[in-house]
């Protein structure tokens, strides 16, 4: 092909821990003209767990990588698995060429909004959740108006917004009520910012 490749992957097989495996296997991929790799610092076990276990089961083994990192100085590599927090990022940093955050960053997506300025040197973002909210119902009802697509279907994937704050739960329970459907995005945004109790019974 004519574009760059990115080859993201595990560090081995089942329980198989041998570092000639991962090692060899970049070696052989990069020779084919792949300059990024994206290393999982798992194995996936074939064997006995289910793809989700296998997100978490699996121990994590960071030192894997960042030998691969010195045994191919010349590579892009970076670094994936259970990262939560913006100071492991930064010492992995330290080590290999970049993070990639998954599961964190859906569930935990404001973490993200100070990346710019932590990572870059950039200003501090003045952007708000409230901010985001809004936009995302202005992309909830555009979509609803071009493609009939639901907010409801939208709106899952923005739950975590509010991670960690109060009244996030409730927040969440108003976006997720199916109850609410029939209302228009705007119209549940407006209950979701009401206080506890004043929405006159819609979330039991």
């Amino acid at each position: 092909v004519q574009i760059p490749v990115t080859v993201k992957h595990r560090i081995g097989i089942d329980k198989s821990e041998s570092y000639d495996f991962v090692r060899d296997f970049i070696g052989t991929v990069a020779e084919a003209g792949c300059e990024v790799f994206i290393v999982h610092a798992r194995n996936a076990w074939l064997k006995g767990l289910s793809p989700k276990e296998n997100r978490e089961v699996p121990p994590l083994r960071y030192d894997v990588v960042a030998q691969l990192k010195r045994d191919f100085p010349q590579l892009t590599i970076a670094i994936n698995g259970g990262f939560k927090d913006s100071a492991a990022v930064a010492e992995q940093l330290e080590v290999v060429d970049g993070v990639m955050v998954g599961r964190e960053a859906y569930h935990n997506p404001w973490w993200l909004a100070s990346w710019d300025a932590q990572f870059y040197g950039a200003a501090p973002s003045e952007l708000t959740r409230e901010a985001v909210e809004e936009q995302m119902v202005e992309y909830m009802e555009r979509e609803a108006l071009e493609h009939g697509t639901h907010w409801y279907s939208v709106a899952r994937h923005m739950l975590g917004l509010r991670h960690g704050l109060a009244g996030a739960r409730r927040w969440r329970q108003v976006w997720s009520d199916h109850r609410l459907k029939g209302l228009p995005a705007h119209e549940v945004m407006a209950i979701a910012r009401q206080p506890r109790g004043a929405e006159n019974g819609t979330i039991g």
